[in-house]
């Protein structure tokens, strides 16, 4: 006989190795790479930071819709989270994008294992996706902070190339 895993646990370590990977990738940048945007109309690595936590706000509003709603259609998450950062206040500092985003992820874990397992069948509707299951939105949010840890690296890489250029 084969143990499942409760889907809490399992999302849990994904999302815990994502999120250490982006806060490593984001601890390489100085002070004042952190305010350097890479290009006009690109986020700064803080400001990169500050939309995880925004879009961890959003993804829990979400996840809480498709708990009380009877397979509701949510929010396309990847236009409404930069929209919501975009028309966000500048983050006041590092250490306060850090301490939010540390709570708000506390926050969906402490939502998420209180549900069931079967909780995480429900379904749910998504403009782009089609028809969906909770745990595959779950499962988004590992993915979100992988994509962007990707993103802190090609941003450290360019100003690599550019401080030797420069010298």
């Amino acid at each position: 006989m084969t143990t499942v895993d409760n889907p809490y646990e399992k999302a849990r370590r994904k999302m815990v190795a994502a999120r250490v990977e982006f806060l490593g990738r984001l601890a390489k940048f100085s002070k004042a790479e952190l305010l350097k945007r890479p290009a006009e109309g690109e986020w700064s690595p803080l400001e990169l930071a500050n939309h995880v936590y925004i879009a961890d706000g959003l993804a829990l509003e979400q996840l809480k819709l498709v708990q009380s709603e009877e397979n509701p259609m949510v929010v396309a998450t990847e236009e409404e989270a930069p929209r919501l950062t975009n028309a966000s206040e500048p983050p006041a500092s590092l250490e306060a994008v850090l301490g939010g985003m540390a709570a708000r992820r506390e926050e969906i874990f402490e939502y998420l294992a209180t549900l069931p397992p079967e909780s995480w069948e429900r379904p749910f509707r998504h403009h782009a996706w089609g028809q969906r299951k909770f745990y595959q939105m779950v499962n988004v949010l590992p993915l979100h902070d992988q994509m962007h840890a990707q993103q802190l690296s090609s941003i450290k890489e360019k100003n690599g190339e550019q401080q030797k250029q420069n010298s």
